[in-house]
């Protein structure tokens, strides 16, 4: 995927994420050159690309398997309509059958 590319959901977290790293490196930075340790401006542009483009590809990752476990929610869903459908005519074909039952019995004559 491009530098940039994705949706406009993505590209918000992209950017957010950049630039909380970008305030974290600056910091650290600041604390670095204080000691010997600078980061120089190219590797951090780099580091920042890195972590981007893991983001992206984790975000891709939970896009996948969230569609996994919604075909999966949908399928069980489905499953589990055609079961309760299937019981339903059941009920009805027996219940159906008790009252063509009663329809039929003969009625006790009253006793005088």
């Amino acid at each position: 995927m491009p530098e940039g590319a994705g949706t406009s959901g993505e590209k918000g977290v992209t950017e957010a994420l950049r630039a909380a790293i970008e305030g974290t490196l600056s910091e650290a930075g600041k604390r670095a050159r204080a000691g010997s340790a600078a980061l120089r401006g190219e590797r951090a542009a780099q580091l920042l690309d890195e972590v981007a483009r893991r983001g992206r590809r984790a975000g891709g990752e939970l896009s996948r398997r969230g569609q996994g476990a919604r075909d999966e929610l949908s399928r069980r869903g489905q499953e589990a309509r055609e079961e309760v459908t299937a019981q339903l005519e059941a009920l009805e074909r027996r219940l159906s059958r008790l009252e063509d039952a009663l329809r039929t019995k003969p009625k006790p004559k009253a006793e005088d």
